[in-house]
């Protein structure tokens, strides 16, 4: 609970209102190293990578198109400087695998691990590490970076923002992309740091002095009860190698999973902790029961809530999606995966990312709308419909350089920054990837609901 009362929480590095009556938000705390730390972390990442992308692609394994998150797979694999694969290949490859599969009725079911940088063992994870690395042991400087990976001390952004949100450190930047003088100045909210250019909490000297009560351990666990548990799980999400380690953590399990599915004729991908398997009808059930029981052996377990089956049936030469119930199958229910829906025929954005989009659309807009209106302002109700144009509608999407302009020599200067575009721009990208899709259709409206929301 925070002053007000209110509950909140992390999610994705942001705190987050939770509105009663929704459902929570889903948890997730993100860690980043301190800068050194970080290239230290960086380095070993690229050093693990390189041993487990080995044994992916190895004859022993075969998962190297198993494994998906967090690797650079190229979309051409005998083209090495092709670019690689992001999450709208790895989805669209599933649909089209989906679409040409040789059984006319078969199963597609998605599981969801549930905490699952949280959990990892650490016994388990220093055993894994040492076998990637075809050791009996992890070397001493590999051990270091599993010490300092499990045992880490962090600070709370609440914590150290309260302790100096009076004399927090901010610069500007003028017209022309310079920076200005350095300046401390006092901010009243976590959420305005950003809008004010913040660089710095404080200085190294003016830490040191609060050190003691800003740093937490993460070797034990308050519960509930409020009984502390020492903490042998667990890894923090958001340092540069800690998605390598939660790769390297199943590799087993990967196995396990795929050779059973290539022995029954099917499919299994996993992207993180997201999984999904197409397989036939009949072996939907010794799969699920296979998942459930081979995670437990490496203390995760499958979020019972997220699990979907889903029946895929070819009807008069058309193939058509339902999901499974105890007692039905729902044929109006299209299979969610990657941040996209497939109902057998078609291609979709998946429609929450979509709602997500128009209402961020709307409350920037009404926001605009009121500080038009505000009595200090200066532009006599005037609406800046550039930058709305830029964020949500078909003038910001595209990828363009910025240009800045120079007054000695009169003219535009190029530079090295660029505007990457916005929502508009991943979901061009997906309409000219995925098979069968009908984005373009979701998102042809929106430069009339911009300008309804205008006037």
């Amino acid at each position: 609970m925070d002053k007000s009362g209110e509950r909140r929480c992390y999610r994705q590095g942001k705190l987050t209102k939770l509105v009663p009556g929704l459902p929570a938000e889903k948890k997730r705390e993100l860690y980043y190293a301190s800068h050194l730390n970080s290239l230290i972390f960086s380095y070993y990442a690229k050093l693990l990578s390189d041993f487990y992308d080995a044994k992916l692609k190895s004859n022993e394994y075969n998962l190297n198109e198993v494994v998906t998150a967090y690797r650079s797979i190229p979309i051409h694999p005998r083209n090495e400087k092709n670019s690689n694969k992001c999450n709208i290949d790895f989805a669209n490859d599933i649909f089209k695998y989906i679409t040409n599969y040789s059984e006319d009725k078969f199963s597609v079911i998605t599981f969801d691990i549930s905490s699952f940088f949280d959990h990892l063992n650490h016994k388990l994870l220093l055993e894994i590490w040492a076998e990637v690395l075809d050791k009996d042991k992890l070397p001493d400087d590999h051990f270091n970076v599993f010490k300092n990976i499990t045992r880490f001390s962090h600070i709370d952004i609440v914590d150290i923002f309260e302790e100096f949100k009076n004399r927090i450190y901010t610069r500007n930047i003028n017209k022309f992309g310079k920076p200005l003088e350095t300046k401390q100045k006092s901010i009243k909210k976590i959420k305005f740091l950003r809008n004010q250019n913040a660089i710095a909490f404080c200085t190294k000297a003016e830490f040191f002095k609060v050190k003691g009560k800003l740093l937490q351990p993460s070797k034990t666990k308050k519960n509930k009860d409020g009984t502390i548990q020492y903490r042998d799980f667990g890894i923090p999400q958001g340092s540069p190698i800690s998605s390598v380690l939660a790769n390297i953590y199943l590799l087993h399990f990967d196995k396990s999973i795929n050779d059973f599915i290539q022995s029954t004729g099917g499919i299994y991908c996993r992207y993180s902790d997201d999984i999904v398997v197409v397989c036939p009808l009949l072996s939907k059930e010794k799969l699920t029961d296979l998942v459930n029981k081979e995670i437990t052996k490496y203390k995760l377990e499958i979020q019972a809530s997220k699990t979907m089956a889903f029946q895929f049936q070819r009807i008069n030469g058309k193939l058509a999606c339902g999901q499974e119930y105890p007692d039905r199958v729902n044929w109006n229910k299209n299979l969610i995966y990657l941040g996209f829906e497939f109902d057998g025929q078609n291609v979709l954005l998946k429609s929450a990312s979509l709602s997500g989009y128009y209402r961020k659309m709307k409350r920037y807009i009404n926001r605009a709308k009121r500080f038009s209106r505000h009595k200090k302002n200066h532009n006599g109700g005037e609406i800046f419909k550039r930058r709305i144009f830029k964020k949500f509608s078909y003038k910001g999407a595209k990828r363009t350089r910025k240009y800045i302009w120079d007054t000695k020599e009169n003219k535009f200067e190029k530079t090295e920054s660029y505007n990457w575009g916005n929502f508009l721009s991943y979901t061009n990208k997906a309409s000219k990837q995925m098979i069968n899709n009908k984005i373009k259709q979701q998102t042809k409206r929106h430069w009339n609901i911009i300008n309804e929301l205008l006037k």
